[in-house]
């Protein structure tokens, strides 16, 4: 994407971009805009060739300087009722209406979208980036980016450069995530997992990372993650990427955690055919994780966070995991397996453990597609949150969602499911019980791990993929939460 800033608009051969809010004469520059819409601006709106409702985009054109130009114009409704986020979806759908008519270089006149002008540009630059991503290079047709086609200039008199980039380095952040769930198993699999990670961090300021192989996770003691991915021919990892910034070294880590099931074929308890299509996205915990550190370190926040993926392929041979078998957790508490297609509480119990007692962080937080029993319970719109502290605990994560949009809704766990998970005859838990109430149960089961560290789980195995587009996306993998989360870390609340 080339990008340039003016102060006022320069003629050239570009679409004028504009917004348009109701009352659209109260707009600061009215006067401008009308100029550059050959003083017709109200008459357009009146005959409905340009319409100021929330959403929609409507086109015409103008002469300038003998020239006849485009005007795409996005409707934002009452400017009263405007937030950063009704901003960016407006600028989602314009983004969107541009990819479809090829339409790649606008001049963006900022002031007329009645908001101001940094979080415009903001929403200008992760907008650009995500509304039309997908992934190529598995096809043989063109596969170059709309985003990489674009030329936009936004004009205004406001400084938005730092805006501008700060939105694009979130969105290129989210965009990582989703490829890194998009691409096919056998090209994504634990160990070319590692390595893209490793590449896509190297030379990051304050990043370091550590890889565990299936030798040392088995030495170690990592007993469940080796179980789940023990029958694969692809081994499982453990990566850990930590960032410490100069200004929060002293500072406890906030810890994230991705599953990173990178296929996931039910083990011996096999899914059926129409179960197991799209379980590649198993690991988009895992890949939104990434996505969250990518983000993290490209602005440079102030802040002390360790990233740890447990990466395996849960597949089936003679030596794997079987219902009935019993394994030691790297925390010594053993575990009979009732279901091998409830593996990703099992990698999430070494990974959480390990997080909680090698790092002793302030706050712990989980990501995981983890049960179909959560869109069972709330759809696959929200997000399910459990915490081993009180709500008051995710007051400032409920608020960071309403910003962005990314609706959660907080699940129990009680002493009711912590029974549930003791179950076993013959070991200290059971990892299914098949009884209904199975996310809190598997939530249940990971918080047995936690070592009573602060921990947030979120359950997003309704929002990770979206069936159908939205403004953020097109249909399939969402990078669900890393919008929040960075929200959450920039806020600056999360400890309290």
């Amino acid at each position: 994407m080339k990008i340039k800033f003016e102060e006022k608009y320069v003629a050239d051969d570009s679409a004028i971009v504009i917004g348009l809010p109701e009352n659209i004469k109260e707009l600061k520059n009215f006067d401008e805009l009308d100029t550059l819409l050959n003083g017709l601006t109200e008459e357009m709106i009146s005959a409905g060739v340009l319409s100021h409702e929330y959403g929609k985009v409507t086109t015409t054109g103008v002469t300038i300087q003998r020239g006849y130009r485009k005007v795409i114009a996005v409707g934002l409704g009452d400017p009263g009722e405007l937030t950063a986020l009704k901003i960016q979806k407006a600028l989602g759908k314009l983004f969107q209406y541009m990819a479809l008519e090829k339409e790649n270089k606008g001049q963006f006149i900022l002031d007329t979208f009645a908001f101001e002008a940094e979080e415009t540009a903001d929403a200008v630059g992760m907008m650009s980036a995500v509304s039309n991503h997908e992934l190529t290079g598995y096809d043989t047709s063109d596969n170059t980016q709309f985003y990489d086609k674009l030329d936009v200039t936004l004009v205004t008199k406001a400084d938005v450069k730092e805006s501008f980039n700060h939105g694009a380095a979130l969105g290129s952040s989210i965009a990582l995530a989703r490829d890194y769930a998009t691409m096919p198993p056998n090209h994504l699999y634990p160990e070319s997992f590692a390595d893209q990670l490793a590449i896509n961090f190297k030379d990051r300021p304050y990043i370091k990372g550590e890889v565990k192989d299936f030798d040392t996770l088995v030495q170690e003691g990592f007993g469940l993650l080796a179980a789940v991915g023990k029958a694969s021919v692809r081994k499982p990892r453990l990566v850990t990427i930590e960032y410490k910034h100069p200004d929060a070294a002293d500072d406890a880590p906030i810890a994230l955690i991705g599953k990173g099931i990178t296929y996931d074929s039910g083990g011996y308890s096999l899914k059926t055919r129409t179960g197991m299509r799209s379980m590649k996205y198993d690991m988009s915990g895992a890949a939104n994780v990434a996505g969250m550190m990518d983000a993290v370190s490209k602005l440079e926040l102030p802040v002390h966070v360790v990233a740890v993926l447990a990466l395996a392929e849960n597949m089936v041979d003679g030596n794997g995991m079987r219902p009935d078998d019993v394994y030691q957790s790297l925390s010594g508490k053993t575990v009979e397996v009732s279901n091998t297609d409830a593996e990703g509480r099992l990698v999430l119990a070494d990974a959480v453990y390990y997080a909680s007692t090698k790092y002793s962080p302030k706050v712990m937080l989980d990501f995981a597609t983890l049960t179909g029993a959560v869109i069972q319970a709330i759809g696959e719109d929200r997000t399910g949150v459990f915490t081993n502290q009180g709500r008051k605990f995710i007051n400032n994560l409920l608020i960071s969602s309403k910003v962005t949009g990314e609706d959660i809704w907080h699940l129990p766990i009680s002493d009711l499911e912590d029974n549930r998970v003791k179950q076993s005859d013959i070991a200290d838990l059971i990892n299914a019980d098949f009884k209904p109430g199975g996310a809190s149960f598997a939530a249940a089961f990971i918080n047995q791990f936690t070592e009573d560290t602060p921990w947030v789980h979120f359950d997003i195995a309704g929002t990770s993929n979206t069936s159908a587009a939205t403004p953020f996306a097109k249909k399939g993998s969402t990078g669900v939460m890393i919008r929040t989360i960075i929200d959450l870390i920039e806020s600056g609340t999360l400890y309290e």
